[in-house]
């Protein structure tokens, strides 16, 4: 053992093992680990994150993605921040960064994760959710109304909490849905939590219903066409309008809660 510190002495400011070890690298310690078109920026001295899981789950929404929508992500751009404030700092709109988000997607993908205590599980949901809102602004080119992307970015990256599905099913009971209007466009960064939450629980169960019934081609079609046309046209296009579509979906949902 003497021998072995002898050996290593020179460089034993900075073994682990050594609770006095210096830094070296300063307040300043976000890194890039740039491959194949994905770039993932992180603090290095945050030890929690599981880079190789990361990088992982990157690759496995790419494939979702070209599974479901047969379309190739190439540029993947993600900041993994230590706060809401640093995240605040970092990204375009201040404003659209509400004091509730986890993750956001505004041209770049945007995660916090705190240092302690923050369950990595919960990382892999936010950048699969994350990531999923930008190939739908890619496919669309913005042009996607709220109800099918939110719901597209959940349906694929989890299955919904219990207190979702608990705000879904009292809707159910007392028929107080959202207009489908009031979620053909994102939410006021102020919106009250229970609606939040409703509103995500319903745009979830409702892109459920379409794949279901009318299967991923009618999810594809109102994704690409949207580039050029109103969701109300494209529903028209299958005899559908927001009030048939809204009447049949709640049947479908009252059957499930049977």
């Amino acid at each position: 053992m003497e021998e072995k510190k002898r050996i290593y002495r020179k460089v034993e400011s900075i073994l682990k093992e050594n609770p006095n070890r210096s830094s070296y690298i300063g307040e300043d310690d976000f890194v890039s680990l740039v491959k194949g078109g994905i770039t993932i920026n992180f603090h290095i001295k945050n030890t929690t994150l599981d880079i190789e899981n990361i990088f992982r789950t990157v690759k496995r929404a790419q494939k979702i993605i070209k599974d479901k929508f047969d379309h190739n992500v190439e540029k993947i751009e993600i900041g993994i921040y230590d706060s809401k404030e640093e995240l605040r700092q970092e990204g375009r709109s201040k404003s659209r960064y509400a004091s509730w988000i986890a993750g956001i997607y505004d041209g770049k993908v945007r995660v916090i994760t705190e240092k302690e205590g923050d369950e990595l599980e919960a990382l892999y949901i936010i950048l699969t959710h994350e990531i999923i809102h930008l190939a739908i602004d890619e496919m669309s080119k913005g042009s996607c109304p709220f109800w099918i992307d939110e719901g597209l970015a959940v349906y694929l990256s989890q299955e919904l909490s219990g207190q979702y599905r608990e705000r879904l099913a009292d809707a159910v009971e007392k028929d107080s849905f959202l207009p489908f209007e009031t979620i053909e466009n994102p939410l006021p960064a102020d919106t009250e939590e229970n609606i939040r939450q409703l509103a995500y629980a319903q745009c979830t169960s409702l892109v459920g219903y379409i794949i279901e019934i009318y299967k991923w081609d009618t999810i594809q079609s109102i994704i690409s066409q949207s580039v050029r046309r109103t969701v109300k046209a494209i529903l028209a296009d299958k005899s559908l309008n927001y009030y048939l579509l809204e009447q049949a979906w709640k049947r479908w949902l009252r059957g499930k809660n049977e």
